[in-house]
């Protein structure tokens, strides 16, 4: 699920509460980008990557879902399975759930790891965090990330931060956005890992759609 939108979930969600709609959905989405950014860095060696997923989403709040992408230039996989529950309260949204990250072609199985997150989000403003106890990463086990997500109309800005028990590799990075169209969007992301700075401009085109 890392290229899927936990705010776009919380909407959807709340849009069916609001709205007194079916009492469930499935979703599905596929798509394409001209690389893998994954919280300020590229996950596929400054290649593009193709994604797609299914969602599953209940009036009542709870959803689950299944995501693969490609990894680029590492010839390799990436399947996620998440299960959460979204909503409002007044005028916030919140979002709590668990996500696996896993690598099922990849010669090293321990690399699999994952989070638990929530989010909190009011007006144009959303504060994310997620929490690892298995990610290796170094000589450390587990990891803390947080952003705060800024948008308006169809621009968005995030601050994030990445934290790893072996501390060595801890960074921040920033990125700016918008959609150009309902499928079509253009992000400019930078970090400061040494060496990795330069920064990236990303295209993505997603198709979402009703299944059921």
């Amino acid at each position: 699920m890392k290229k899927l939108n936990l705010l776009a979930i919380s909407a959807a969600v709340s849009g069916a509460l609001l709205s007194g709609a079916a009492a469930a959905e499935v979703t599905a989405n596929v798509g394409a980008a001209s690389n893998y950014l994954w919280r300020g860095v590229s996950l596929s060696g400054e290649s593009s990557q193709v994604y797609g997923g299914v969602d599953y989403s209940h009036a009542a709040g709870l959803y689950a879902g299944v995501w693969q992408s490609s990894e680029g230039a590492t010839a390799s996989g990436e399947t996620d399975v998440y299960v959460g529950f979204a909503g409002e309260a007044g005028k916030i949204a919140y979002d709590v759930g668990f996500i696996q990250y896993m690598y099922p072609q990849d010669a090293t199985p321990d690399i699999d790891y994952g989070e638990v997150y929530f989010s909190v989000g009011y007006d144009f403003a959303e504060f994310f965090y997620a929490n690892s106890s298995d990610l290796k990463l170094g000589t450390g086990e587990g990891s803390d990330y947080m952003s705060l997500t800024l948008s308006y109309d169809k621009f968005w800005f995030t601050y994030g931060d990445y934290g790893f028990d072996d501390s060595t590799n801890d960074y921040s990075h920033f990125d700016l956005g918008v959609s150009l169209t309902d499928e079509l969007s253009l992000t400019y992301s930078q970090n400061d890992i040494t060496g990795d700075d330069d920064g990236r401009l990303v295209v993505a085109y997603t198709l979402e759609f009703d299944v059921k």
